[in-house]
């Protein structure tokens, strides 16, 4: 169970497996490193694949460090470093996926592509506003369990993951929660897009069509080829409920950019 270790610096967890071209993948808020269990299973017979826990969120710590999307990123750095990885591949899922911008935008030396999962560059849509919205209102009236169990329940078919998914979100506070959700609400990368160069996946759930209309601003404004594939019979939660179909979008991704050997 690997933690950075730096003085004066959050410890963040991670876990690392397989071999291979790395991919890095970041979690919405709460989630922590579960969410993309069914990716590491697979995805680590053929790259290094590497799950995070942002800072506050599961086993990951806090310090004083101003809290912000470009700190985040910094600690995805960190972990990379602690990984002995240059260069990797970045997936955020949800507002994880601007993590992964931020991680685009500053350390474009160490990231070879993107792939973005339900993601977006500003809260510009109402729906996605009132969920980000509904969130602050729950953590704010401190009701983890319904949070907890609304996640758990909105991405998790099996009981057991479920419960599992459940008591992991429960680890972070919510008054952490709550921060990441304003966080999220505020957070505005498309004037800067244009500094991502590497190539850009997106992908959304074909029921998710309410966060479609984003891709228009990544194809518009970033610098690298932006792709774009919609997952059928699916909304918002593709790591979960559609892995077997994700995995193998981004191997096919990944093995574009790569060496042949690894197809």
């Amino acid at each position: 169970m690997p933690w950075t270790v730096e003085d004066n610096k959050a410890r963040i967890y991670y876990e690392v497996e397989g071999r291979g071209p790395a991919i890095v993948f970041v979690h919405p808020p709460g989630m922590g490193h579960l969410t993309f269990r069914r990716q590491k299973e697979e995805l680590k017979k053929r790259f290094t694949v590497v799950a995070v826990d942002l800072r506050g969120n599961g086993r990951s710590g806090m310090d004083d460090q101003p809290f912000s999307m470009g700190t985040l990123a910094e600690d995805v750095v960190r972990v990379l470093d602690n990984c002995g990885i240059q260069e990797t591949y970045a997936c955020g899922y949800s507002n994880g996926g601007s993590v992964v911008q931020e991680l685009a935008i500053k350390f474009p030396e160490r990231i070879k592509g993107v792939v973005l999962l339900g993601s977006f560059s500003e809260v510009n849509s109402i729906l996605l506003r009132n969920e980000f919205k509904l969130g602050i209102w729950a953590t704010r009236n401190k009701m983890m369990n319904l949070v907890s169990n609304v996640l758990a329940g909105a991405h998790e078919w099996n009981p057991f993951k479920m419960y599992q998914l459940s008591s992991y979100i429960k680890q972070t506070s919510p008054e952490i929660l709550e921060k990441y959700y304003r966080m999220g609400l505020n957070y505005v990368s498309t004037d800067r897009l244009r500094q991502i160069t590497c190539p850009v996946l997106l992908i959304y759930g074909e029921r998710d069509d309410y966060v479609h209309h984003y891709r228009h601003l990544f194809k518009k404004y970033v610098q690298g080829p932006v792709t774009m594939i919609l997952v059928g019979s699916v909304a918002h939660q593709t790591p979960t409920k559609k892995g077997s179909a994700l995995n193998q979008i981004i191997k096919n991704f990944i093995h574009e950019y790569e060496n042949p050997s690894y197809t």
